[in-house]
């Protein structure tokens, strides 16, 4: 799950919607009755606070983005806050901030980055996939936005990967940082509630940039940790974003099952700190999961999170003597309950779903989404499982951006999904 960096990052090129785009955008358009106008934010406001300003546009370059305002800027989750171009030539690419809310039911500002194709819009606007990327770190130097302008950096390979593909498909891809990562407090890594409200909000914070046309036509698109946190929006989505019409979700090389890779550290001690951060996301997300840390984790654990608050996960981070566990989280209290509530899969969702994953994939085992599709298989869902022959993590990533686009198009264009259940 921590990811390897895969293949060197493209050179951006301008996109060319492509004729059987047109035709595809056409159909997912016509269905709607709207113009091209911004699709606005959340109709359900945080209590007790006034209506929100409007959204700032900072010049590109501007390192004061990053200023955080306190307190959190009125409003609902979803309005975008401030607004800023990375790059405009070619396909224009931005960054955002905008509100969305913790577990805990606070305001909180997340960042992200949103790219448009360099085209006229279609009416209605672009239809739009929104990113959950690969694991960087839990670190805010970590954050795909922070570094996007910085090519000896691959935190951002993810969005650049999934854009270089999706852009010339007539496809905006918006790519949230999720909460904490860039931006306030400690991310609550691998915590899906947390990652759905950031990714779904940074498709509603999208809408609001001025000049920029989307639909609610939404597809969700995730890689390793991306793909745990565009499986929770998916389940999220119609309560939490009821403005976006979700196509599908397009999950690759998904971390789906928490539990396995936390067992993983307990039993192997190299594998240890990716449990450590596990533990330290739920306990940036649950007060009972905080106070109960030192149950599970050692001293020299808990003297890692501080290291790892510091260092990104691609980076040679200095660790801190083992063993890091006292006991495995799956059968201690608040953990086991909560690992297993953090377990995507056991509901379906209307819209169909894809699993994209590569048979020598040494980050997420190969058996983990054979797994998760048994468990939407028994749910009712409409799901697709793809093996990518001699794809390796980073491969399957590119792979999986490219033949999940690819399937988007063809849901537009009237295809029905196919099922492996």
């Amino acid at each position: 799950m921590i990811n390897n960096p895969g293949p060197e990052r493209r050179p951006r090129v301008k996109s060319r919607t492509s004729r059987r785009v047109l035709v595809a955008a056409a159909t997912l358009i016509a269905t709607l009755s709207v113009a091209p106008s911004p699709l606005g934010a959340s109709p359900t406001p945080h209590p007790d606070i006034a209506a929100p300003a409007p959204p700032q546009e900072f010049a590109q370059g501007d390192a004061a983005f990053y200023t955080f305002p306190e307190p959190v800027p009125a409003g609902a989750h979803g309005d975008l806050v401030r607004w800023q171009i990375v790059e405009n030539t070619f396909d224009p690419i931005y960054r955002i901030m905008y509100v969305s809310t913790s577990v805990a039911g606070a305001p909180i500002l997340v960042t992200g980055l949103v790219t448009v194709p360099d085209d006229p819009a279609p009416f209605g606007g672009f239809p739009m996939l929104l990113q959950g990327h690969g694991t960087t770190g839990i670190a805010d130097a970590c954050a795909p936005s922070r570094t996007i302008e910085d090519s000896s950096l691959t935190y951002a390979m993810d969005f650049t990967n999934l854009a270089g593909h999706a852009s010339g498909d007539g496809f905006v891809v918006v790519s949230t940082d999720y909460e904490g990562l860039g931006s306030p407090g400690r991310h609550p890594f691998m915590v899906g509630p947390s990652a759905a409200h950031s990714i779904l909000d940074a498709g509603l914070a999208a809408h609001q940039i001025p000049g920029v046309y989307v639909s609610p036509q939404t597809g969700l698109v995730g890689f390793s940790q991306g793909g745990h946190g565009v499986l929770f929006a998916a389940q999220l989505a119609a309560e939490w974003a009821p403005q976006l019409t979700i196509l599908g979700t397009v999950a690759v090389a998904p971390s789906s099952e928490v539990g396995g890779f936390v067992a993983a550290g307990v039993n192997d001690v190299a594998r240890s700190p990716l449990t450590v951060a596990i533990l330290a996301g739920l306990a940036a997300s649950y007060p009972e999961a905080e106070a109960a840390l030192p149950t599970v984790l050692t001293d020299s654990a808990l003297e890692l999170v501080g290291i790892m608050d510091e260092n990104c996960f691609g980076e040679q981070m200095p660790t801190t003597p083992a063993p890091h566990l006292r006991a495995d989280p799956n059968t201690v209290e608040p953990f086991a309950s909560l690992l297993t509530a953090d377990t995507p899969g056991f509901a379906a969702v209307a819209a169909p779903v894809i699993i994209f994953h590569g048979d020598a994939d040494e980050n997420v085992p190969i058996a983990d989404s054979a797994t998760l599709l048994s468990r939407l298989c028994a749910a009712g869902q409409v799901v697709e499982r793809r093996v990518i022959p001699g794809a390796d993590h980073g491969i399957g990533a590119r792979d999986g951006f490219r033949d999940g686009v690819a399937w988007f198009v063809g849901l537009a264009a009237g295809a029905v999904p196919v099922s492996s259940c």
